[in-house]
C-alpha cells in the first residue's frame, strides 16, 4: 500500500450541504414514550462527588481527559474560589450506564467542572492564578490552604441530575444533545462513544488506530472525525443502502449499537473487507482518494465518496476486483463524468439522493468487475 508522509497536513473534511432536500419523513426520529424519561436530582457534598471520581464511579472518560483540561489557569482558579465563596455553580448532568445500576456515572454536562475539581483536590497539580476577591490564595495549592477552607470545599453542595438506565437509549443520544452544552461540547461521534462503551467502542478505536487506515485517511482524531468514518463504512456494510433511513444521525446510532450485537467472525471479516477497500482505492483513484479533486477541485475529503467505494468495493470477491483493476482507465474516466455531472458526491443526507448515489457507483463497478 502506498504510505503517506506522516507529516502532511491532515485532509479537510468537506463541508456537508443544507437538508434543504430532506423531507419531514426523513427527519423524524422514532417515537417514544415520555414517561418513560427517568432523571432524578439530588444534592451531593463536594466530598462525595470527589470520592466517586477518585474510585472510578464517576468516568472522566480517558477518551476525553485529554480534551477536559481546556480551561485557563485563570478559569479553574475562579471556580475553585466561587466554590471557597460558596457561590452556586451550575448543576451536573450524569448518565448512569447501561445495566450498571448507578455504580457508574457518564459525564453528560460538567467535565471542565469536574476535571479542575479532579486537579487541584485530588491530582493537586493546580496551583491558584489571578483570584479576584481571595487574592491572598494565589499561588497556593489545595494542601496549602488553611483546614477550615478546605473543609468549606469538602463539604460544598452540589446539584446533581442522574439519568437512570431504564431512560430508552434514543432519549439519552437526545438529552446529551440538549443539555452538553458546556465548555466541550462533544460531537455526535462522541456522545455514541460515551453512550456505547465496551465492545463498539473498542472496535472503532481499534480500527480508527491501525496503521492501513492511518497511512490513508489523514483526518482529525481529536473529535472521533476518524472514528465516524469507519462507523458509516459498517453502518452501510451491515445494512444495505436500500434501507437506509434518516437522519443519518440515528441511523449511526442504531449501526453503533448494532456493534455490540455483531459476533467476532462477523467483525474480523468487516475489518478486513475495510482494509482491501482502502488498498483497491488507493491503487484506483492514488493521491485523489475519496476527493473531487480528480476533476481539478481542491483536494478535500469528501464523505460521500469515502461511503460509496469503500462500502461497494469491500463487498466485491478477489476476481471483480482483479477485473476493476484491468479496466482501471475506463471506470477513472466514467467516474469523471458522473462527478462532473455533480450527482454523487454530495454530501446531502436525503433518502433518495443516498439510494441513488450509491446505485450509480453500484452499476459503475458492475460494468467492469465482469
Amino acid at each position: 500500500m502506498m504510505t503517506t508522509d506522516k507529516n502532511d497536513e491532515l485532509m479537510e473534511i468537506e463541508a456537508g450541504e443544507a437538508d434543504e432536500d430532506v423531507t419531514p419523513e426523513d427527519n423524524q426520529s422514532p417515537a417514544f414514550n415520555p414517561r418513560k424519561i427517568d432523571i432524578t436530582s439530588e444534592q451531593n457534598s463536594l466530598s462525595t462527588i470527589l470520592a466517586m471520581i477518585g474510585d472510578g464511579t464517576i468516568d472522566l472518560n480517558p477518551e476525553f481527559q485529554r480534551k477536559g483540561n481546556l480551561w485557563s489557569e485563570t478559569s479553574m482558579s475562579r471556580l475553585i474560589e466561587s466554590i471557597l465563596l460558596q457561590v452556586p455553580i451550575p448543576a451536573f448532568y450524569f448518565d448512569a450506564s447501561e445495566g450498571a445500576n448507578d455504580e457508574k456515572w457518564l459525564v453528560v454536562d460538567g467535565l471542565q467542572r469536574l476535571w479542575t475539581l479532579k486537579q487541584f483536590v485530588i491530582d493537586k497539580t493546580l496551583v491558584l492564578k489571578n483570584l479576584t476577591l481571595l487574592k491572598d490564595l494565589n499561588d497556593k495549592q489545595f494542601e496549602e490552604l488553611d483546614k477550615n477552607l478546605q473543609r468549606r470545599m469538602q463539604r460544598y453542595q452540589i446539584t446533581t441530575y442522574l439519568i437512570k438506565p431504564n431512560t430508552p437509549k434514543i432519549v439519552r443520544y437526545d438529552i446529551f444533545r440538549r443539555i452538553n452544552t458546556g465548555g466541550l461540547v462533544l460531537t455526535p461521534q462522541e456522545i455514541r462513544h460515551v453512550l456505547n462503551q465496551g465492545k463498539p467502542a473498542e472496535y472503532l478505536k481499534k480500527l480508527s488506530e491501525d496503521e492501513r487506515f492511518k497511512e490513508v485517511i489523514r483526518v482529525s482524531d481529536k473529535r472521533m472525525a476518524d472514528r465516524e468514518l469507519i462507523l458509516r463504512y459498517l453502518a452501510f456494510s451491515n445494512k444495505h443502502y436500500t434501507e437506509y433511513k434518516p437522519p443519518m444521525i440515528d441511523f449511526l446510532n442504531e449501526a453503533m449499537e448494532n456493534l455490540g450485537k455483531l459476533n467476532d467472525q462477523r467483525l474480523d471479516q468487516l475489518e478486513q473487507n475495510l482494509w482491501n477497500a482502502l488498498k483497491i482505492c488507493q491503487d484506483l483513484f492514488g493521491k485523489d482518494i475519496f476527493s473531487k479533486s480528480i476533476i481539478g477541485n481542491k483536494h478535500i475529503f469528501n464523505t460521500a465518496l469515502f461511503d460509496l467505494w469503500t462500502v461497494l468495493i469491500g463487498s466485491l470477491s478477489d476476481r471483480e476486483i482483479e477485473r476493476l483493476r484491468l479496466n482501471k482507465n475506463k471506470l477513472i474516466g466514467d467516474f469523471k463524468s458522473l462527478l462532473n455531472e455533480g450527482k454523487i458526491s454530495t454530501e446531502t443526507p436525503a433518502k433518495n439522493v443516498v439510494i441513488t448515489r450509491f446505485q450509480t457507483i453500484e452499476s459503475l463497478i458492475n460494468k467492469y468487475k465482469v
